[in-house]
């Protein structure tokens, strides 16, 4: 009697505490950029933001706990839709409601520049870093522009975006740079007013 109770409260804890790994993520993120593939879209791109060894709980719509196995792993996928952007997030629980994104003409400009993108390379940092957290802070590209696909990846911490020495400078100059400072800083008002919206379970 004492099994079969021990077993029924492991199936109970399995359904209430979904546990998600990398796998998981990339699956959702591989099926919307075919999506666009298919669509033909002619501007998508993805950013992925992760610490190594960072979790995070969340309580989905339906009332379950998701735990990220080991990592947390949110992804933000744009494309181009008409004459606007949009984007949807991904992560270890599911997916998030879509919704459109303002790019100024300069920022547009930036993303069709794909030879510039592809082709300029971000210089370390060499600031000593006390968090070793901080260390282990990534953040992934990848671009489809024109049917062309490239990726791009930078450490956190050789990013400090509010230095004034040469290696800084050069840095924030970088078209990748600029795309993702004015993403991060979108994205942080879209999270301070409550617009990501999980989508239920189908």
């Amino acid at each position: 009697m004492k099994k079969v109770v021990l077993i029924f409260a492991f199936i109970v804890s399995n359904i209430i505490f979904a546990q998600n790994d990398k796998n998981f993520v990339d699956a959702l993120v591989t099926q919307k950029m075919a999506e666009l593939e298919m669509q033909a879209n002619p501007l998508y791109f993805y950013k992925m933001d992760y610490c190594e060894g960072a979790i995070q709980s969340f309580i989905l719509p339906e009332g379950e706990r998701c735990t990220s196995s080991s990592t947390y792993y949110a992804v933000y996928v744009f494309w181009k839709d008409g004459e606007i952007m949009k984007f949807q997030k991904f992560d270890n629980c599911g997916s998030f409601m879509p919704f459109p994104i303002s790019f100024d003409r300069n920022m547009k400009k930036i993303l069709t520049d794909k030879q510039t993108l592809k082709s300029e390379k971000l210089k370390p940092y060499n600031k000593t870093r006390v968090n070793d957290l901080e260390q282990n802070c990534f953040i992934d590209y990848k671009f489809v522009i024109s049917g062309e696909k490239f990726e791009k990846s930078f450490k956190e911490s050789d990013l400090d975006r509010n230095a004034k020495d040469k290696t800084s400078k050069y840095n924030n100059a970088l078209h990748l740079i600029k795309i993702d400072s004015e993403i991060s800083e979108q994205l942080k008002v879209f999270e301070k007013n409550g617009k990501f919206i999980r989508e239920k379970k189908k």
